[in-house]
């Protein structure tokens, strides 16, 4: 009882168990057909608060993080994780535009959660970050650098209202 007062408030238990995730990984094929034309709103981790996963019906995936000072970052890739991430500047104009390696970032996309891992993420004790996701939408267009660019105003307005 003494360590728990000296140790502070319980740690958060992740949402999903390694065997959990591995039942899930069995029925990736089916995750893949359902997160075809998804557009996902997730809340945490901590470091990118509210984003959101676009996945068009090709199977490119767009994470978008707008930050408060309407900077952006966007991390492109697959179902697997990221190939490159772009950094905007508040006009929405491309800074600067990186190539990564897959285990740099990779995630999970479940219909409830997302889970994230990868050396550019900050460390952490559990075995990976984590994502809930608290809205999933249609989505029908094309990831292309246009739609970026406009995807980043239109989330820019939602958030300013």
């Amino acid at each position: 009882m003494v360590w728990k007062i000296l140790r502070g408030a319980k740690k958060k238990k992740v949402p999903l168990s390694t065997s959990e995730i591995i039942r899930r990984g069995v029925l990736s094929h089916e995750i893949l057909e359902w997160a075809k034309g998804k557009r996902l709103t997730i809340f945490n981790p901590p470091f990118w608060g509210i984003h959101h996963v676009y996945i068009d019906k090709e199977l490119c995936h767009a994470l978008i993080c707008i930050k408060e000072d309407q900077t952006a970052y966007v991390f492109l890739g697959n179902s697997a994780g990221a190939s490159s991430w772009v950094s905007y500047d508040p006009l929405q104009k491309p800074v600067e535009e990186t190539y990564i390696s897959e285990d740099k970032l990779q995630w999970s996309i479940f219909d409830d959660y997302v889970i994230y891992r990868g050396s550019i993420l900050p460390a952490t004790r559990d075995p990976y970050h984590w994502g809930k996701v608290i809205e999933c939408q249609v989505f029908k267009e094309k990831i292309t650098p246009v739609w970026i660019g406009e995807q980043i105003r239109e989330l820019i307005r939602e958030f300013s209202c």
